[in-house]
């Protein structure tokens, strides 16, 4: 079930944060996506839909009277989201099927929702990068273009084009992240789900694997634990994306189930450091994008630092003179 998110109020709150954050470097970048993601969504449409092979047209059609069938693309809301996910560019498709009709139009759209979704699509040629698209439903799905008194099917997609296009969101295999606790939380989120799973930290990169996960660091604090000791506490937010829900959703089970089994995590097992899992849990309703589908909370009790104190060498007591 897709729901279609009002862009009135996308684009309130894109100012707001644009306005709490400079991101125009970011969306340099963005744009340079966009501009290689329109050659690469067209050439899938008509793999998808032969039909409209030398027919698909950027915007709207040469002419009021092309020949039909034809389909209409357009890039619509640049969106900025977070900095972990980017920005979301909106593809906009419509559909016009002519004498075929609309119940036609109807096959074709659920061809495309099928071939789309979730699915990579690749640049030709010298230009390999890849989109992953995600429908993202449509307000109104038929419509009639009071210019031609055409009547239109359409479909709307929506591709996330990370910050920096993948510089600051590097696989965690064997390298080290700037926060020790990310960077032990992503070896073992690897070594439990296997070689075919990419693990990354922070921020989506450009071209994440079709089996991902990302953790990101959301808050940590500290609480007194006695006298001698305190307990540092750090909250992460794992995000899990995969073809279909059903692999998500088993990943997710089986990550929360790993944290219960190993209450404790290998921080620097060579000098006996250790975190231990306060609490994990999975909302596997959530987006996989944008909010992350598991919760964990990881712990990790020190001892105070003794304070430098003059050390006492001799006491001498005197009597009480009357």
């Amino acid at each position: 079930m897709h729901e279609y998110e009002a862009a009135p109020d996308e684009n309130t709150k894109v100012e707001k944060s644009m306005a709490r954050q400079s991101q125009h470097a970011s969306a340099g970048c963005a744009k340079a996506a966009c501009r290689r993601m329109r050659q690469a969504f067209k050439q899938k449409l008509i793999e998808i839909v032969p039909a409209l092979q030398g027919r698909v047209y950027d915007v709207q059609p040469p002419s009021q009277t092309a020949e039909e069938p034809y389909a209409v693309m357009a890039l619509g809301e640049e969106i900025w989201k977070s900095s972990w996910a980017g920005y979301r560019q909106v593809v906009r498709i419509k559909l016009y099927a002519g004498q075929a009709g609309l119940a036609q139009a109807d096959v074709w759209a659920n061809a495309l929702i099928a071939g789309l979704h979730r699915e990579p699509v690749t640049g030709q040629g010298e230009d390999t990068s890849a989109f992953t698209p995600h429908y993202l439903g449509v307000r109104d799905a038929e419509k009639l273009d009071t210019v031609t008194g055409k009547a239109y099917r359409t479909l709307r997609f929506g591709v996330y084009v990370p910050e920096t296009e993948g510089s600051s969101a590097i696989p965690t295999n064997g390298v080290a992240q700037p926060d020790e606790w990310l960077a032990a939380l992503t070896r073992w989120t690897q070594k439990q789900l296997g070689e075919t799973w990419s693990v990354y930290a922070n921020a989506w990169p450009a071209q994440p694997g079709r089996h991902a996960v990302l953790w990101r660091l959301s808050g940590c604090e500290t609480r007194m634990a006695g006298a001698s000791m305190y307990e540092l506490r750090k909250r992460f937010i794992g995000h899990i994306i995969a073809p279909d829900s059903a692999e998500e959703n088993r990943a997710a089970s089986a990550l929360v189930e790993g944290f219960a089994t190993q209450i404790q995590l290998p921080l620097d097992q060579d000098k006996g450091r250790y975190m231990s899992t306060d609490e994990a849990s999975a909302d596997l309703q959530a987006d996989a994008i944008l909010d992350g589908q598991l919760r964990l909370t990881l712990v990790q009790r020190r001892m105070r630092p003794a304070e430098e104190a003059a050390l006492i060498r001799r006491v001498e007591i005197h009597p009480v003179l009357k």
